[in-house]
């Protein structure tokens, strides 16, 4: 049986508040990562497992996670300034959504085809927006992981799967 030692796991981000009253904590994110069923927080130098029950409001650069066993505001207070862990073969080096410079590259949408070509990256605190350049005029699209497919970087294409009415607001 293989031990779980922290040269396997690379840190993502830290607790940094508790979210609600049902024992939720707001995670910053140093890193674009998709976190899915287990999330690894350190506890003197260890990572501890916590299997995740719910992810929130997941952007580039934080997440709301309710962690099973955390249930009240007074639990998860304990936790706030814990690091965020996950499996090293989870975390891709450098290849983050942040660290791409998409300008010119054609973002398709999954049901719409092709939308445009990016044209503008804005970076603002809540989230990272795309200026894409559409026969109808410029949209912004989030640059949140979760509406991201793939991103082609031999052809310069962002494959997305954006909700159903964003390119309708604003006309």
């Amino acid at each position: 049986m293989k031990t779980i030692q922290r040269k396997d796991f690379t840190e993502v981000g830290s607790a940094v508040k508790v979210h609600g009253t049902k024992g939720e904590l707001k995670f910053n994110l140093t890193q674009v990562v998709k976190i899915k069923e287990w999330a690894f927080l350190e506890f003197r130098g260890k990572p501890v497992p916590f299997y995740i029950e719910q992810v929130k409001a997941e952007l580039h650069d934080e997440v709301i996670l309710k962690l099973r066993g955390i249930e009240s505001v007074e639990a998860a207070t304990a936790y706030v300034g814990r690091n965020l862990l996950l499996p090293n073969k989870l975390v891709k080096k450098s290849s983050t959504v942040v660290a791409l410079d998409l300008v010119g590259y054609s973002v398709m949408d999954t049901h719409l085809g092709e939308i445009g070509r990016v044209k503008e990256v804005v970076e603002n605190q809540f989230q990272s927006l795309l200026i894409v350049e559409h026969p109808s005029g410029e949209k912004m699209v989030p640059l949140v992981e979760e509406l991201i497919q793939d991103i082609d970087e031999e052809n310069l294409i962002l494959h997305m799967e954006l909700p159903e009415g964003l390119l309708d607001i604003g006309n």
